[in-house]
């Protein structure tokens, strides 16, 4: 079978279903069913700390490697009620937040690398953004499992002129910012609403975001935003978030020749969030048997992910180094050593290319983020 997939090791990619698995067992803190380091060796004092995030994408993996139905039932459920445990009520109205994480934040020094690292563009309130984001990849991550908030998070609009007036907020010259920040209203739209609002009124918000995106896809590129076609970079990284909230909403991309067509112009940066985005709109946007110029494109991102490979049995996210800040967070001192994070986006993407090259032999699953 592998040699009827140039490019596609199985026996590499199999290998990983064990090795990875042993690497989380690695980062357990003690005997906290959930709790997870950023990393094994490096992890900074409020790297240590924090908690959320790593939870989430532990959870991932042994999803999308098939290890979470094999765990014992009681196990489960503690996982799943220690990322509820950071769901908070009162003015946050059901937010998921890392307590750690905004304490450090607001203490002012770091708001400018935050912002340099997430938003492309300070809003007033960078802690709250920052949460939205947590929230959205907590309900997420729980609703890959069939799970749910122990109370609907209900800070979001819930009117058609709320949702309008949200999209219109968000810099769609800067696409990668705006259509993070508006796929994740798309996901409580989708999973908290339905408990806040009639069917009926749900479904007409839901269609208020597909008419904007409609709005914003372009014809020469396939890609989302407004004004001048921004930089490659920023053009699929982008395009990826607003698939992102496309896929919750159940809509293929407006354009996915053009858009495959501009991802394959240029090779990804290394970086293990540009590889998964590329990935990601690939495998959003092929139908049917993948070409050969789009098979060359995911052998070479296969072979950038391998860089990224170590010993431990994970990934990192940078070549060669561990991801040193989350969100503007110092969580790691960058130490040529794996990190959860990025094991988890390359997994993902490597579970999309597995899926797109040989789907009749893919053993992993993909995940809705």
């Amino acid at each position: 079978m592998a040699t009827a997939t140039p490019g596609l090791d199985l026996a590499w990619l199999e290998s990983l279903s064990e090795r990875v698995p042993a690497y989380l067992e690695r980062l357990k803190v003690g005997d906290k069913v959930g709790h997870y380091l950023p990393c094994a060796r490096g992890a900074t004092p409020i790297g240590r700390e924090i908690g959320l995030g790593y939870s989430c994408f532990a959870l991932k993996l042994q999803h999308m490697l098939g290890g979470w139905s094999k765990l014992p039932v009681g196990e489960r459920a503690a996982w799943v009620e220690f990322i509820q445990r950071f769901q908070v009520g009162g003015a946050r109205q059901g937010a998921f937040v890392d307590l750690p994480q905004v304490e450090f934040l607001q203490r002012g020094s770091w708001r400018d690398a935050v912002w340099s690292f997430f938003g492309r563009g300070k809003p007033k309130d960078f802690s709250q953004s920052i949460i939205l984001a947590e929230t959205k990849q907590a309900i997420a991550t729980l609703a890959e499992v069939g799970a749910e908030p122990r109370v609907p998070f209900r800070d979001f609009p819930l009117t058609p002129e709320g949702v309008r007036a949200f999209f219109e907020s968000k810099d769609w010259s800067r696409p990668w910012g705006a259509g993070g920040q508006s796929a994740g209203l798309v996901v409580f739209l989708k999973t908290q609403a339905p408990a806040l609002l009639p069917p009926r009124d749900v479904e007409e918000l839901l269609e208020i975001c597909r008419e904007f995106y409609a709005s914003l896809a372009d014809a020469e590129t396939g890609a989302y935003f407004r004004g001048r076609r921004p930089a490659q970079g920023e053009l699929i990284n982008g395009a990826m978030k607003v698939l992102m909230a496309l896929e919750w909403l159940d809509v293929k991309p407006h354009y996915a020749d053009k858009l495959i067509q501009t991802c394959l112009a240029h090779p990804p940066s290394p970086d293990g969030c540009h590889l998964v985005d590329a990935v990601y709109v690939l495998q959003q946007s092929v139908s049917g048997e993948p070409s050969r110029t789009v098979r060359a494109y995911l052998n070479h991102v296969i072979e950038m992910i391998r860089r990224h490979g170590h010993d431990d049995g994970g990934f990192s996210f940078y070549t060669r180094r561990a991801q040193h800040n989350y969100y503007g967070v110092p969580i790691s001192r960058g130490l040529d050593e794996s990190d959860i994070h990025g094991t988890c986006l390359l997994v993902w993407a490597l579970a999309m290319i597995w899926k797109l090259m040989a789907p009749e032999t893919a053993a992993w699953k993909t995940i809705r983020p």
